[in-house]
């Protein structure tokens, strides 16, 4: 495509200085002598399909992984979502020089309390209505160097060892509220049996114990999102060293040298997702959940007739179907992906650009309010100029991916207007320049 090394520059330079995608393409190209066209009747293809897994944990990362998500959310929409935490410890105040060890010591109580995610924007679901959580006691070998995806479950106990039930969530003032999980004799005895050397050390605890999970007991109407590595957060053994001692404690707690897991599963059984597998023969309602769940897969048409022209503009339009279900969180900020040579969806260089340049919002993609006949509507808008113009000199393939942003910690969910859409259909849209 005739753009030249200066002009691309340019481009991209003008295209992340602005604060939205709207009129750009236009206000780039006025006032010049150079005629241009503008073009949004293209036929695009766009599919929905099963969300791929995720990766979830990358050692020695707080950013991929410390706010959790739990909760068994049924949306008519998109079935059953189902998000379990799973968290390995360290010690932070070890057992006292008192206590030989704590087997022959007499255990008050165990309670671990965890707080919930600062963020409020991330929370799905009608928090007015009671959940139950269960935790369980992890049984298998917990490694903090091993990388974790979303579809990965480790085994745990059957029974649990605490429970909340019939909890009204309180995620606000996300600065004082908590869970606080009660032990039960079971898993004070087990502590009881570890060997004397477990509560002296981070690597000797993790040998012997590991870990913990929280898990919804049955469905529940919201998904709760909690910061596993908060400063707060900690497990304490309350205990005795001997029987003339006061009572004093073990503290464990869970930070970056930790393992922090969330597992999403997917069931779409009668839901209209479902329905939509069952039976693809029309594009014109698209599905997007986080989590892991579905994505669209969107097919470009052939462009190659603009190579010896200049893109200066390019955007895809995406119209949110009605009506909106405000139980549901829409997505913060849509994205678009390519796939690499091994399968895995990666950035579009224009998305890598707005990220590594902190120019996300620039990039486009954010929730749009705008009014049609006299009703509020939302639309997502994305820039994708450089990718445009790779696919058109050849260098990309004419299959793009759209999901979420960080999709793997802020649960939210969207129907989309597709291509056959009547009204406000999905439309890529572009400026070109005739290059003489």
């Amino acid at each position: 495509m005739k753009v030249y090394t200066l002009f691309a520059a340019l481009l991209l330079i003008a295209l992340f200085s602005c604060n939205k995608p709207s009129d750009f393409g236009k206000e780039f190209v006025s006032g010049n002598n150079i005629p241009f066209d503008v073009i949004d009747t293209f036929s695009l293809k766009a599919i929905s399909e099963p969300g791929a897994r995720i990766r979830m944990y990358v050692p020695g990362s707080t950013a991929t992984s410390g706010n959790s998500i739990v909760g068994a959310v049924r949306d008519d929409e998109f079935g059953i979502i189902t998000a379990n935490i799973y968290a390995q410890f360290v010690i932070n105040k070890a057992i006292s020089s008192k206590a030989t060890n704590l087997s022959a010591s007499a255990i008050d109580s165990v309670v671990w309390d965890v707080y919930y995610d600062a963020d409020s924007t991330g929370q799905y679901g009608d928090l007015s209505s009671p959940i139950s959580l269960d935790v369980f006691r992890i049984t298998e070998n917990v490694n903090n160097q091993d990388t974790l995806y979303s579809d990965f479950n480790y085994q745990t106990d059957a029974v649990p060892v605490s429970s909340i039930s019939n909890f009204i969530p309180k995620p606000f003032p996300s600065d004082s509220s908590h869970l606080r999980f009660r032990f039960n004799n079971d898993f004070v005895n087990y502590l009881k049996s570890l060997p004397d050397s477990t509560f002296n050390t981070s690597s000797k605890l993790q040998e012997q114990f590991e870990g913990l999970s929280i898990k919804p007991n049955g469905e529940t109407k919201s998904m709760i999102r909690l910061n596993m590595v908060n400063t707060n957060n900690r497990l304490t053994i309350y205990y005795k060293p001997t029987a003339s001692d006061t009572t004093t404690s073990i503290i464990l707690i869970t930070n970056g040298n930790c393992v922090r897991h969330t597992s999403f599963t997917h069931d779409y059984t009668g839901s209209r997702f479902q329905k939509y597998l069952d039976n693809p023969t029309t594009d014109s309602v698209l599905f997007i959940q986080s989590l892991a769940g579905p994505r669209v897969k969107i097919t470009l048409p052939d462009l190659s007739y603009l190579k010896y022209d200049a893109l200066n503009f390019a955007e895809l339009e995406l119209t949110v179907t009605d009506p909106i279900n405000n139980l549901y969180a829409l997505p913060l900020q849509l994205w678009l992906f390519k796939k690499n040579s091994d399968g895995e969806l990666i950035s579009t260089t224009d998305g890598s650009i707005a990220l590594t340049s902190s120019l996300a919002s620039a990039y486009g993609g954010t929730k749009e309010e705008f009014t049609e006949n006299g009703l509020t509507k939302y639309k997502y808008k994305i820039r994708l100029p450089k990718y445009l113009t790779d696919y058109i000199d050849g260098q990309e393939t004419n299959e793009l991916y759209l999901s979420m942003l960080y999709s793997g910690t802020l649960p939210a969910r969207v129907l989309l207007n597709g291509p056959n859409t009547k009204a406000n259909p999905m439309k890529l849209k572009l400026i070109v320049s005739r290059i003489l």
